[in-house]
């Protein structure tokens, strides 16, 4: 017997007075189930508006018009509008919610692997061998095409997806035994949310940040809040001795935070009814547990690995001409359609949670870096200028534009419209010199309508991308509704490259002339530059073993960053460069890891007060004479150290002193730049060879063994002597405060660090000394515990690059991104026995730069300071990357 397959299709004004029964039935055969498995998930809606047809009275009417049974004409239309190769639910984010993976995080924007598998089957030859997605979003484009053994390039601007694509690229590089500890372990966190929201505290910073992204607005109930602060600084601990376990539970959370909250995201992101919030909002233990465990399922049961090795090319595909040493054989793509969405404000929440978001403008600075798609995109309007050049390209935005500025609801409409497209046009032209001579490029793409204006996105698209595109197929893959429930389509575009960009701007290098000099004359090694106290005293503020000397970072700055530039140093350490850089009148960044040189050079390149200090140490005074130390603490002073444990470096009531003088400040953390001064001040003095010291007789850079007596030293009377020295110095006049940030300069820099003249840095020597064991004790009067200088070591990419040097990778992308186009980036290195850093990175860095010179220089002139294990370096490299 033949198969017979069914799929009920309602109109309103079927001839019928029993509702239910307002549904003709349409039956497929066996010839014909290709066509049913794509139509049977469509809702009825969906299939109304694939077929053209709204009402039964009008598919009646060509019925007998055409002597046809409705059924047929039902299968012709729809046979006329899907198509074997794509399917139009494969379009949507519909079937991901139900695919291992996929469905980890609910992105409404995205498309199916399906639908990208579809397009690889009926399109492309089997000798691709890459393909890019400038718009990737959760990463469908990586897993389809990986089961081709195509692998994929991508863009993505938002950090929340970022992450999201970085975590499951990794679990699915994991070996099945890895895979099935990370799910038993997350069923246990599941099993156990209730205690771990007892059990850790919240999570101060991010409770501040709260406060300053959102005001006064209230997104959770209190209980719940406090739940999600406890649930960061769980994630954070976790961290430390499982990664990738971490991410995933963080995953687990973001994508419960709209479900939990008093939002609800429905197109963009609102506050929920009264009556949504009874029936819709989720509690957050059994919600979690929930996600946990389906994340849990997926990562055991998926029997796949990944064969490619994907590579994140740039965050924001507006920058893919900086992108250099690839060819590029296919584009798959899916833009942000010209909406008004507002894709960021959309991820608020999680990217408060992830901590991409700190600050009161980052939310800005991340659309301002976007594709204009929203009408929260477009800047003050009276400072946008218009691209004509597109309405050259294009009549039919031009029209468009013209209508808008006459109908439009809101003056920001028309000049939306005219980015997006100007913006799309910088897109494709730029990456039509990355691709193949045969390349292919699939744009998916959505119309738009107006204040009942019309853009056909699609149409528009093939206009001004004519001249470096042409169009080799148009088809509509699906109907769509607008809010105003006008009828829009969904579209494929295939394209194929016809004509490159050429770049007319010649590259002029503002250096050059001064890096010459520079390395024909070495001006660090010359009076009165190579003289040990060289430099401004605050330099000095403290010691710290690993710090660049201070006259190489004024001539790298003198050399690389133009009158009034800004810069950054991304392991900036005790802030050398960004200091020099200051004192020279640039602006300027750094980032760093360690929260001892993090104290330090915040408190170099700002400006302080001195009352500020004054008020803080009155305080840490007052709390050492009324608080005496614990058992707890006593306890680890006499069993911790490395050179001598800290109890053999100390006078009995001055270990005391210092002892509850750290627990202030990790009660107490500071708050501005003159608080951290204080610190810096304490941490000066924590040990040395001289009578400021208030150690015994050690070394005032690296903590070794103390000799000598025990002499009693006052904490806050040597506090207030070092502190005074500081403000006895004068700054020049044509300093500028800069600005420091404390993380991990692996991970996504602050959305504030842009358009760089120069990136500046000196990043830690393979097989130097370690920082955090030369700074021991300074590290841990910051706050380090003893179990941290066992697990947060891994943290520091001195450990990691030990591994691998791919963890540069995202140092140069983003190095590229935030640098100016003619932006230059100087590394200074060191080449040891073991390793040549300089060929190591200029391996990784080969996709985002262009090396201009690498000069080496002997280390024979260095200075030793009395260190006596200075590493295996055997000279020094200047690479210079643009």
């Amino acid at each position: 017997m033949a198969t017979q397959l069914y799929k009920s299709l309602y109109f309103s004004d079927y001839p019928s007075e029993d509702t239910k029964s307002k549904a003709i039935t349409i039956a497929f055969n066996s010839s014909e189930i290709s066509y049913f498995q794509k139509i049977k998930n469509l809702s009825n809606q969906e299939i109304r508006e694939l077929i053209g047809i709204n009402t039964y009275s009008q598919l009646f009417y060509i019925s007998q018009t055409e002597e046809r049974s409705i059924n047929n004409i039902v299968k012709r239309l729809l046979k006329n509008r899907v198509t074997i190769g794509i399917n139009p639910t494969d379009t949507t984010f519909t079937k991901s919610k139900s695919i291992p993976f996929q469905r980890w995080y609910p992105y409404i924007e995205g498309y199916s692997p399906e639908y990208v598998s579809s397009l690889i089957k009926k399109y492309l030859d089997d000798d691709i061998k890459v393909i890019y997605d400038p718009f990737i979003g959760t990463g469908t484009t990586i897993f389809a095409s990986d089961e081709f053994k195509i692998k994929t390039v991508y863009s993505e601007i938002n950090p929340v997806l970022q992450f999201l694509i970085d975590t499951k690229l990794i679990v699915l590089k994991s070996s099945a035994d890895i895979r099935n500890s990370l799910s038993l372990k997350l069923i246990e966190i599941a099993r156990n949310l209730k205690s771990i929201f007892k059990e850790n505290s919240s999570n101060l910073q991010l409770k501040e940040s709260y406060s300053i992204l959102f005001g006064k607005s209230k997104y959770f109930d209190e209980v719940t809040l406090k739940n999600i602060l406890a649930l960061r600084t769980f994630i954070d601990i976790l961290k430390l001795s499982n990664s990738l376990l971490s991410d995933l539970v963080t995953i687990a959370v973001i994508s419960i935070l709209i479900p939990i909250s008093y939002l609800k995201k429905q197109g963009d992101l609102r506050f929920k009814t009264k009556e949504e919030l009874l029936n819709e909002k989720l509690e957050i233990t059994e919600t979690l547990s929930s996600k946990l465990i389906e994340i849990a399922e997926d990562i055991s049961n998926l029997d796949y690995k990944l064969i490619t090795d994907p590579l994140f090319l740039t965050a924001n595909s507006k920058n893919i001409g900086n992108i250099k040493n690839i060819v590029i054989d296919t584009v798959i793509t899916s833009p942000p359609y010209l909406n008004g969405t507002n894709y960021f404000r959309n991820t608020k929440l999680e990217l408060w949670f992830l901590r991409d978001i700190q600050y009161e403008n980052d939310l800005r600075f991340l659309r301002n870096q976007a594709l204009t798609s929203g009408i929260n995109d477009v800047l003050n309007s009276s400072q946008v200028i218009i691209d004509k050049e597109v309405f050259i390209r294009s009549k039919l935005l031009k029209d468009c534009y013209l209508d808008l500025k006459d109908n439009a609801y809101d003056k920001r409409i028309p000049i939306m419209v005219n980015n997006y497209f100007s913006e799309m046009l910088t897109v494709f032209m730029e990456l039509s010199n990355l691709l193949s001579s045969n390349a292919k490029v699939f744009i998916d793409i959505g119309d738009s309508i107006f204040g009942g204006i019309h853009i056909p996105t699609d149409d528009i698209l093939v206009e001004i991308l004519s001249e470096y595109y042409e169009l080799i197929e148009k088809q509509e893959v699906r109907k769509r509704r607008s809010k105003n429930n006008m009828l829009l389509r969904q579209s494929i575009l295939i394209l194929k490259v016809k004509k490159r960009y050429k770049s007319m701007n010649k590259r002029m290098e503002y250096w050059q002339k001064n890096w010459n000099n520079f390395k024909s004359t070495l001006p660090h090694q010359v009076l009165p530059y190579s003289k040990k106290t060289w430099g401004q005293p605050n330099h000095s503020l403290c010691s710290y073993q690993g710090k660049l000397k201070p006259a190489i970072a004024h001539h790298l700055v003198k050399t690389f960053v133009p009158v009034g530039g800004t810069i950054l140093d991304p392991f900036a350490g005790v802030g050398t460069i960004p200091f020099e850089a200051a004192l020279n009148g640039c602006r300027s960044y750094g980032i760093d890891i360690n929260i001892s040189a993090y104290y330090i050079a915040n408190s170099k390149i700002s400006l302080n007060t001195i009352k500020i200090c004054q008020n803080y140490i009155k305080k840490m005074a007052s709390y050492i004479v009324n608080n005496k130390c614990t058992k707890q603490e006593l306890e680890e002073v006499n069993s911790f150290g490395f050179n001598k444990k800290i109890v053999d470096y100390y006078e009995a009531n001055t270990l005391k002193e210092i002892v509850l003088a750290r627990r202030f400040i990790r009660e107490y953390q500071p708050k501005n730049s003159s608080e951290m001064l204080v610190i810096a001040s304490l941490l000066h003095i924590l040990h040395g060879n001289r009578p400021y010291a208030l150690s015994r007789r050690s070394h005032s850079i690296v903590p070794y063994a103390p000799q000598g007596e025990f002499v009693y030293k006052n904490v806050i009377q040597k506090l207030e002597e070092k502190l005074n020295k500081f403000f006895d110095q004068t700054l020049p006049s044509e300093f500028i405060p800069g600005k420091m940030f404390f993380q991990d300069s692996t991970l996504l820099w602050p959305q504030e660090i842009n358009n760089l003249d120069a990136i500046i840095t000196s990043p830690p020597f393979f097989d130097s000394t370690r920082f955090y064991l030369a700074n021991w004790i300074r590290i841990w009067f910051s706050g380090w515990t003893p179990d941290d200088f066992d697990k947060k070591v891994n943290t520091f990419i001195e450990e990691k690059q030990k591994i691998n040097f791919s963890i540069y990778n995202n140092i140069f992308r983003q190095s590229r991104e935030r640098l100016k186009k003619n932006g230059v980036l100087v590394l200074h290195l060191g080449k040891s026995k073991k390793c040549d850093m300089a060929e190591e990175l200029l391996k990784i860095s080969k996709y985002w730069f262009n090396k201009a010179d690498l000069f080496v220089e002997d280390v024979a002139h260095c200075a030793s300071f009395g260190i006596r294990d200075i590493g295996t370096v055997t000279s020094h490299q200047y690479l210079i990357l643009n």
